[in-house]
């Protein structure tokens, strides 16, 4: 047993738990405190979005007190060396997912705060798509800073998708025509959040605008999803928010 429970192996148990006890109770008075705040008029906000960053302190300091407890001990230099990447790569993935959650929350505050009826319909409309394209862009960078702190060679695995870059294109082609077909419809305002539609066998309520699809709810309150490809291509009528969905 003497063998086994080494002073090594002792400290670093001691500094991971007590890095976890102090990451948690920082974020339990961080949150506790941000809630308490939030309901104010002014700032309230600024209190939410920070409520939405306290993962980053509970999993940070979880981060670190496993950095800290595997520098403690007498590891291999590879087996070291390979535990400061994977370390590195989780915390850059957890600052991406906190930083999306922030985003989702003041772009949601945003759709919120419109000053007239018309400004809040094209803002309920733009806030999911804007959300999440951002979530996209910042896991897409974050897994690929990730990769590359864990010693993978990203250029060479971009250069080895750009040979297979048909392959892909194949492969993605309806993805991407519905994404072409979400940002026409934003950009020509064929329809918004709330207006009533009607395509060549589908009326109803749009309920969301989305990078692959758009939602409509028929008058029967079944929700159906119909591809922005489809959309874009056919005839649409969009009879305005206050016209009968049937």
């Amino acid at each position: 047993m003497s063998k086994v429970w080494t002073p090594d192996l002792s400290w670093g148990l001691s500094a991971f738990i007590v890095l976890l006890a102090c990451g948690w109770g920082a974020a339990w008075v961080l949150r506790r405190f941000c809630r308490s705040r939030s309901g104010h008029p002014q700032g309230g906000l600024r209190w939410k979005v920070l409520d939405s960053l306290v993962p980053i302190v509970r999993w940070g300091f979880f981060i670190t007190g496993v950095a800290a407890g595997v520098h403690l001990l007498d590891l291999p230099p590879a087996a070291d060396r390979w535990a400061d990447r994977l370390l590195q790569a989780s915390f850059v993935l957890l600052v991406a997912f906190v930083a999306s959650a922030a985003v989702r929350l003041v772009l949601g505050q945003w759709a919120l705060r419109a000053k007239d009826p018309g400004e809040e319909r094209t803002r309920r409309t733009l806030a999911p798509v804007l959300s999440r394209s951002c979530q996209v862009f910042l896991v897409t960078v974050a897994a690929l800073l990730a990769l590359q702190n864990a010693g993978y060679n990203v250029a060479g695995l971009l250069a080895g998708l750009g040979i297979g870059g048909l392959a892909v294109a194949l492969a993605a082609k309806e993805t991407l025509a519905n994404l072409f077909g979400s940002l026409a419809v934003l950009l020509d305002r064929t329809f918004q959040v709330g207006d009533n539609i009607r395509t060549s066998d589908i009326t109803g309520t749009v309920v969301r605008i989305g990078l692959r699809s758009t939602r409509v709810r028929t008058a029967e309150g079944y929700i159906v999803s119909i591809p922005n490809q489809i959309i874009t291509n056919a005839p649409v009528t969009n009879m305005g928010p206050h016209a009968p969905s049937a």
